[in-house]
C-alpha cells in the first residue's frame, strides 16, 4: 500500500484539519460544563424540595413517625443521588483538563505555523501531558469539592435522624451525625485526590508504522 503523502504543516489541508479537530475539543468542553452544571443543578434543587418538604412534615405529624420514616427515606436517597453527581462532576474535571491540554497542543501548531500570531495572542502553556489535575486546599471551592460538603451533610443527617428515631438521645443522635459527616466527608475528599492523581492519559499517541 502507498504511503500517504506527507503535507506541510502550513498547507491548507492541515490547518483545516487543525482547526477543525480545536472546534470539536472545544465542543466536547462545553458539553461537559454544561452537564456537571445540570447534574449539580438538579440535584441542588432535589435537595432544597426534600428539605422543605421534610420540615412540612415535621410540622404536621409534630415530629412524630411519619416524620422519621420521610426522613429516612428522603435522606438517603438525596445522598445517594448526590455521589453520583460527585463522581461524574470528578470525571468531568479530568477529562475538561486532558481536552485542555489537546487544546494547547494545538495552539502550538498555531504559533509554530504563523510565529507572527505571537504578537496579539498570549503564548500556550508549556506542554507537561504526564502531569495530572491535582487540586489542593481550593478543590472545597470545584463543584465537585461543594458536592462532596452537601453530601457529607445529608449523610451525617441521616444517620443522626435514625438514632434518634431509636432510643438515642439528642446528644448522642448529634455527636454521631457530626462524626459520620466529617468521616463522609474525609471520603469525599480522598476519592477526589485518588481520580485527580491518577494518570492522565496522553494527549496524543504515537502512531507506529505495522
Amino acid at each position: 500500500m502507498a504511503e500517504p503523502e506527507v503535507q506541510d504543516q502550513n498547507s491548507p489541508a492541515v490547518v483545516t484539519v487543525m482547526t477543525t479537530e480545536h472546534f470539536v475539543l472545544q465542543t466536547a468542553r462545553s458539553a461537559g460544563i454544561a452537564e456537571v452544571n445540570g447534574r449539580a443543578g438538579f440535584y441542588l434543587a432535589a435537595v432544597s424540595s426534600g428539605l422543605i418538604a421534610l420540615a412540612f412534615i415535621g410540622q404536621l405529624s409534630r415530629l412524630g413517625t411519619a416524620f422519621y420514616v420521610f426522613g429516612l427515606a428522603v435522606l438517603p436517597t438525596l445522598a445517594f443521588v448526590g455521589v453520583t453527581t460527585f463522581e461524574r462532576a470528578l470525571r468531568n474535571g479530568v477529562e475538561d483538563f486532558q481536552l485542555a491540554g489537546r487544546i494547547n497542543r494545538i495552539r502550538q501548531f498555531y504559533f509554530d505555523a504563523a510565529p507572527q500570531v505571537a504578537r496579539y495572542l498570549p503564548p500556550p502553556s508549556p506542554d507537561i501531558p504526564a502531569l495530572s489535575y491535582r487540586p489542593s486546599w481550593y478543590q472545597f471551592l470545584t463543584i465537585a469539592g461543594a458536592l462532596a460538603v452537601v453530601n457529607s451533610v445529608l449523610i451525617g443527617g441521616a444517620l443522626g435522624l435514625a438514632m434518634q428515631a431509636g432510643t438515642g438521645t439528642l446528644a448522642a443522635s448529634a455527636a454521631a451525625g457530626v462524626i459520620t459527616g466529617a468521616g463522609a466527608l474525609a471520603a469525599h475528599l480522598i476519592r477526589q485526590r485518588e481520580i485527580c492523581e491518577a494518570p492522565v492519559i496522553p494527549t496524543l499517541p504515537v502512531l507506529q508504522k505495522v
